[in-house]
Parts: structure tokens; sequence; C-alpha cells
């Protein structure tokens, strides 16, 4: 059997997933990291594994990043992700390993969602659905075998990003109201969790397959402020305040804004499953479990 290939594990859902995969047989995974600087990242938390180098951007990279693998996980960050271009370079560097007999994708996307769709503002953003109704039908239609991971929902790592500062010095959730609407909220431990649970199986389980991972609740930024309070013990309050996530953001905060604009809508009508808990065998982490869980972050 071939090598397991992250794709970006000094990111955080590449990173936890790779985790997972190092614990039960290290030697078969390799990691990739797009800057030299981050093989030293990777050598030191996974030992005994295979820390390569890999720019997404250059077909030839993913091509050898790709030798002899069997197995690989795509997660593409916000932002920086040029999907048109790096899809394309997956697609193309596993048609020529040859050897590929899963490609797992994440994605973020309300099911059914088209790029037909979405507001060319939105795609054009980067972030999120954005990014993924332009990957999905390359990937569609590309013949590989792909199974996809799909949460259409904020992925609680977004907590310490966006609203851990403020919560933690003026026990505020600090965020613009435009931005604001009730979301399915899903922790980046489940996701990473069920992402190597498909990668340790039998391809052939996967292959063709959309796992979608929702929350039975939803939150508005109110709401998880009296998650917030529960937790903490003190009571946390939420203000329409954009200046905190625009420092969070720098220059990229005018693009997230046109992204949230959209998102905040168009998640509105996904329904809830439960994957998480029919393939994990227990009940999914609530917004309040992560809290206590990281509460480092917030106290």
């Amino acid at each position: 059997m071939g090598k397991t290939l992250i794709l970006g594990a000094t990111g955080n859902l590449g990173g936890l997933t790779a985790a997972h995969l190092h614990r039960s047989d290290p030697q078969s995974l390799r990691v990739a990291t797009s800057r030299e600087a981050g093989l030293r990242r990777l050598d030191r938390r996974f030992p005994d594994a295979e820390a390569v180098v890999c720019d997404w951007n250059v077909e030839a990279s993913l091509v050898e990043a790709m030798d002899g693998v069997s197995k690989v996980l795509v997660v593409t960050p916000d932002i920086v992700t040029d999907e048109s271009v790096v899809t394309p370079n997956v697609i193309r560097a596993a048609r020529e390993a040859g050897t590929v007999e899963l490609l797992v994708r994440l994605l973020g996307m309300p099911p059914g969602f088209t790029l037909e769709q979405a507001d060319p503002a939105y795609v054009a953003a980067r972030c999120g659905a954005g990014l993924h109704v332009v990957a999905k039908p390359l990937l569609d239609a590309s013949g590989l075998p792909v199974c996809y991971v799909n949460a259409p929902a904020w992925i609680m790592f977004n907590l310490p990003s966006f609203v851990a500062t403020d919560v933690k010095a003026n026990r505020r959730i600090a965020m613009p109201a435009s931005t604001d609407c009730p979301r399915m909220w899903v922790s980046e431990g489940d996701i990473a969790e069920i992402l190597a649970k498909v990668l340790s199986a039998d391809p052939a389980q996967h292959v063709g397959q959309e796992y979608v991972l929702t929350s039975p609740d939803r939150h508005d930024y109110a709401g998880l402020a009296e998650v917030f309070t529960d937790v903490l013990g003190e009571t946390v309050t939420y203000v329409d305040d954009d200046q905190p996530l625009r420092e969070a953001m720098g220059a990229s905060f005018d693009q997230l804004m046109t992204y949230l604009s959209h998102e905040t809508g168009s998640y509105a009508g996904v329904r809830h499953v439960d994957t998480i808990t029919r393939m994990l065998g227990r009940p999914a982490e609530t917004l309040a479990d992560y809290i206590t869980a990281h509460k480092e972050y917030f106290q």
C-alpha cells in the first residue's frame, strides 16, 4: 500500500488529521508544506513520517509529492487560494502519479450549491463556499476516486481567531452586525477525526461519497455570548463592532466582509444530518464543550 499525503500539513485541519494518522502508522505518512521553513516544524511534530515541500500552484511540485501515494487529503486555505489553478494542478498530478486510490477533499458549502448560483463577488472573495463551488465541479468531472468531507458551518477555531481577544479583555463578542446570522458550528477536532477515519479505511468504502458535517444547534452572536456566559461564569455580551475583526484580518478585512455578506444567506437552508455521531460513534463536540476545553484562550 502506498503512502498517505497530507497537503498543507502545517495548517490547522491538515495538521490535526496528520496527527491522528501519525499515531497509528507514521511511516506510511507523507506531510507536505509549501515553505522550506515548514519542514522543520513538520519534522518535529511528525517524527518518522516523510516531510516534503510541495507548492500546489506548481504542477510539477505536486507530481513529485504524489509519487507512490495512494491517498491524498486536500484542504485549501481561504483568501490566498486560486482554485482555478490549484484544483486542475491536483487533478493532473494525481492522474500522472497513477497510484491514487482516494482523493479526499474538504468542502464548506451548502450541499447542491453551484457556481451558477453564486454571486461573482462571493467567488472572487476566495473564502469557504466561494472556493469550493469552483473546485467541486472540476473534481466531479475529473474521473478521479474522490470523497468529499463537507462542513457547511463555521469551524470552532474561528473563536480563537475572531473573538478570543475581546472576550478575554472585555467580556464581549465584538463582530459586525452585518455578518450576524444563526450559524451551525462544527469543531476542527471532529472534522479531523473524520478525515483521518476516511483516510485510514479501504478506499473503496469512500469513493464517490460526500459526508456532510453539521450541528443540531444554531447560534447567532447573541446566542454565542450566552454560551460563553454559561461556561465562563461571567456575563459576556454581544456588541456590533468591526474593529477586532479588522485587526485580526488586516488587509484581508474587506475580502472577508464581501464573503460574509453572502454567506449569511447561503447557509440558512442547510439541514442537520447526524453524520458526526454516526461516523465517530459519539456525540459531536458542542460549543460549550469547545469553550470549556480551550478556556485558556478566553479567560
